[in-house]
């Protein structure tokens, strides 16, 4: 059911269907759409006070971003997520990322150092009054900052595709029990080798930051999965 708490879109200088796009991608982060829900199109219209035609776009684009699958003649629904799917994506974020840090590092200067610790605190200070999504935005600009001194839009535009397919689940990962200031801790790790020009260091502890937010969701998956599989029996 779509959540009454949609407000009308406002008038601003991005186009209607990117608006939408982003309060639709919102509701499914925060699972106030749920996995394998169908979107009622019609009403999401009548709620953002909009046209079906910026609905449609948006949910193209959400499509592409695999939160989102359109079926001829069904309609659009939320993407389930599958342990499958997240294991492979998370593995080839590995190989991708531990790669471009490794092949950053030199060109890593202080003024970018100084950036970074200053996401680093602004990380700290958004998951101390609980505020996900202004980590989960501290967290992508914090690593893209640093593939982004290889200059490489092809590299980036992997990356960004990967980290989109990763939003449904990294959002997940930053509501469970986990202490956060463990996460934070992995940031420092990365940036201390960055810091020791140390190409190898930072790619491993990039790719240990990776494996361990893949085991947590695992974990958590599994265990979602298993309560449905009970909820079945019972």
């Amino acid at each position: 059911m779509i959540s009454k708490s949609f407000v009308p879109i406002e008038d601003s200088r991005r186009t209607l269907a990117a608006q939408v796009q982003e309060r639709i991608r919102e509701a499914i982060l925060k699972q106030t759409l749920k996995a394998g829900e169908r979107i009622d199109q019609n009403k999401l219209a009548e709620q953002l006070q909009v046209s079906m035609a910026p609905i449609r776009e948006a949910l193209k684009g959400l499509e592409a971003e695999g939160l989102v699958m359109i079926q001829p003649r069904r309609g659009a629904f939320v993407v389930e997520v599958s342990i499958s799917d997240m294991d492979k994506l998370y593995f080839t974020r590995g190989l991708i990322e531990g790669e471009a840090i490794y092949h950053a590092v030199p060109y890593l200067t202080d003024t970018h150092f100084a950036e970074l610790q200053e996401m680093i605190d602004a990380m700290r200070l958004a998951t101390s009054i609980n505020d996900i999504s202004t980590y989960i935005a501290l967290n992508h600009q914090f690593h893209v900052h640093i593939y982004s001194v290889l200059d490489n839009p092809h590299l980036l535009q992997v990356i960004q595709t990967l980290w989109e397919r990763s939003e449904l689940y990294r959002f997940r990962y930053m509501f469970m029990t986990r202490d956060t200031e463990s996460i934070h801790q992995e940031h420092d790790g990365i940036l201390e080798a960055c810091r020791l020009r140390d190409q190898k260091l930072s790619k491993e502890r990039a790719q240990e930051h990776i494996h361990l937010t893949q085991r947590g969701l695992h974990d958590q998956l599994k265990g979602d999965a298993s309560k449905v599989i009970t909820r079945h029996e019972q």
